[in-house]
């Protein structure tokens, strides 16, 4: 198929463009001053999004000098990609090689060289690319130009993924199965991946690769997928084969971690059928006993107890400490913990569950065990202290500005990019840049950085750079108080204490307000645009669409209504808000019915899922710092974590 051309006038543009040369600018630019300058990009830019490649190119024209030219030469080139000279290409592309927009142009480059056939071109720029589509499209060529060398083995390497591969895979795959491709011990290695993978439909495709045994128990699989229960009692009429095994070990594995009670009655029953080795034994009966753990049920002490030294790891003997204090047998908690290796028992975690059990057992070694922790400052450190009616200790570290090492940054060309391109809004392209930049720099020069990027609002880089240089404990820097007029005054008119919503706030974006979740939470408070929506109608708040929680104006409003509205809810209690903030209200319906009385740090420690179990915590600690910096006394741990038990006496630093 024959390229389109470019206009004349656009392909002398980017011909001076690859030889490095200046733009004509018909203005002294001496006295265009850097606030101009980003509208002028801001303007080419939006002109970039519209498809507007008249206005794209007046602004380059207009900007000869300014550090984000470039950007909008990408952008240009990226539109007409189909029609861009090689030259042209080849020469911008290895001008920027180190821009953050390099690798995404170059390969939506090679890919249209792909789809148009520009076989040669191709081969010349694509050998080190790792783009799918890119090297599907670079196996065809090599096909059509007759390079047949290692192109089986290489094509193999593509096929054998566990997902569906684009539609640029098509002509290779063909070809290679043309070759004799795949064997039945590579489809089934391919099968086996796509199930592991959830992809049940390509599961189902491969299945015409297989032998006809195969077969059958390739159904069998995609019924232990979907319906292990059912599956499981059928298994009982199979004979005793390695895919028997298998699949029995996957489907009452998998079974174990939706219902463990039918989970262990298919395995009293399959167990004496089959041939089982050792380690697949072991591997089954620990997947049995962690899951019983995880429900809570006390029978699983035993159940952890049969299983053989190898099986029993750090997973299994935290989850026999965490059903242990879940029935109060804080001996068992004990001893769960001096089973853990070393390194671990000196966590703070399990220092405090260590004190926590001794106290419960009225030992006096809980005191020896909080005092050890209670100079920490974090979640377990504050717990301690609170427990001895001790001051919190928090011991701030200033940064003073170093005006060499900020003018010596700001010189630097990478680092005026990443902060110019944070003014203009480009923020994905920014923080990769900024990543790029932080990597060379020492920590002298990362706490210099992170001053300049929290002096122009850019507080999650900030944040970042500072975990980068190893400075914990530059809290005004680590904890900034982003848009604090507004978080204040929403506070106090949904009655919700400030310092939660900023220990909330910093727990889920780190301060980032364009931050999305894979799961599509977006902005600061990391709302989903489903909860959004109802909020803003429940309140009467201004809401447009999933873009809008990207700016604080509307995020902050719906965020803090809702936390008011889940505080309401949950009686004041934060442990439940921040519960269901992350896991939802039905995940935390369940567990307060499970479990309605138990202490509210066991509560915590003992949620079935990872991550929320590890959030709440960080949520109450943040929250005491932010405490600390609204110069209040602490009790936000006092109240929740420890439900009034102890209260808050202050910050210390005993230093």
């Amino acid at each position: 198929m024959k390229a389109r051309q470019l206009p004349v006038g656009l392909l002398l543009l980017l011909g001076m463009l690859a030889m490095c040369s200046a733009p004509a600018h018909a203005e002294d630019t001496t006295t265009v001053t850097r606030e101009a300058e980003r509208d002028t990009f801001i303007q080419g830019w939006s002109a970039a999004r519209r498809g507007d490649q008249s206005g794209m190119m007046l602004a380059i024209a207009a900007l000869p000098d300014y550090p984000l030219t470039p950007y909008l030469e990408f952008e240009l080139l990226r539109q007409r990609v189909d029609s861009v000279p090689e030259v042209v290409m080849e020469q911008f592309l290895a001008r920027y090689r180190d821009w953050s927009f390099a690798g995404s142009l170059e390969t939506v480059w090679l890919r249209s060289l792909g789809s148009r056939g520009e076989w040669e071109t191709l081969l010349r720029h694509s050998r080190d690319n790792s783009d799918t589509e890119v090297r599907c499209h670079l196996a065809r060529a090599r096909i059509e130009q007759g390079e047949r060398d290692g192109l089986a083995e290489e094509i193999e390497r593509l096929w054998l993924v566990g997902r569906s591969q684009p539609s640029a895979c098509d002509r290779p795959f063909a070809w290679w199965r043309r070759q004799g491709n795949p064997s039945h011990e590579l489809a089934w290695r391919r099968f086996e991946m796509a199930v592991d993978a959830g992809e049940d439909g390509l599961a189902r495709y491969l299945r015409r690769y297989l032998m006809r045994e195969q077969r059958d128990w390739a159904d069998h699989w995609l019924s232990m997928r979907a319906q292990p229960g059912a599956t499981l009692r059928r298994a009982r009429q199979w004979q005793d084969h390695a895919y028997s095994r298998t699949l029995v070990s996957i489907g009452v594995r998998r079974l174990a971690r939706s219902d463990q009670e039918r989970a262990h009655r298919h395995w009293r029953a399959l167990a004496p059928r089959f041939a089982w080795d050792d380690a697949e034994r072991h591997r089954i009966e620990r997947e049995l006993a962690l899951f019983q753990a995880v429900a809570l049920e006390e029978e699983a002490i035993a159940a952890i107890d049969a299983l053989p030294d190898e099986v029993r790891d750090q997973q299994i003997l935290e989850w026999r400490a965490r059903v242990s204090m879940a029935h109060d047998r804080w001996s068992d908690v004990l001893e769960s913990i001096q089973a853990m290796a070393a390194a671990e028992q000196a966590q703070s975690r399990w220092r405090y569950w260590r004190g926590r059990a001794q106290a419960a057992l009225n030992r006096p070694e809980a005191l020896v065990a909080f005092g050890s922790l209670a100079a920490e400052p974090n979640y377990y450190g504050f717990l301690a202290a609170l427990k001895l009616e001790q001051q919190l200790a928090l011991c701030s570290e200033e940064i003073v500005a170093d005006a060499a090492v900020q003018r010596r940054l700001l010189r630097d060309a990478e680092f005026e990019r990443a902060m110019e391109l944070f003014h203009v809004g480009l923020s994905s392209h920014a923080r990769r840049t900024w990543s790029r930049v932080s990597r060379r720099l020492s920590d002298t020069e990362l706490e210099q950085a992170a001053l300049l990027a929290a002096a122009n609002g850019w507080h999650d880089r900030s944040i970042a750079a500072l975990n980068g240089a190893g400075n914990r404990r530059a809290y005004p820097w680590r904890f900034p108080m982003a848009e604090k007029g507004s978080v204040v005054a929403l506070s106090g008119r949904y009655g919700v204490d400030p310092a939660l919503v900023y220990g909330l706030m910093r727990a889920e974006s780190a301060m980032q307000p364009d931050a999305l979740s894979p799961a599509g939470a977006r902005g600061l408070l990391q709302l989903m645009p489903s909860t959004a929506q109802a909020v803003a109608r429940r309140h009467g708040l201004n809401y447009n669409g999933s873009a809008d929680l990207m700016t604080p104006e509307v995020n902050l409003p719906l965020g803090i209504a809702h936390l008011a509205e889940l505080q309401e809810r949950y009686d004041g209690d934060w442990v439940r808000v921040a519960a269901a903030y992350n896991a939802g209200i039905n995940a935390v319906s369940r567990w307060m019915d499970s479990r309605p009385h138990t202490d509210p740090d066991v509560w915590m420690e003992t949620l079935p899922f990872f991550e929320t179990r590890d959030y709440v915590p960080r949520v109450l600690a943040f929250a005491t710092i932010y405490e600390w910096q609204f110069g209040q006394t602490p009790s936000v741990l006092a109240r929740h974590a420890l439900a009034g038990e102890a209260n808050g006496t202050g910050f210390a630093c005993h230093e």
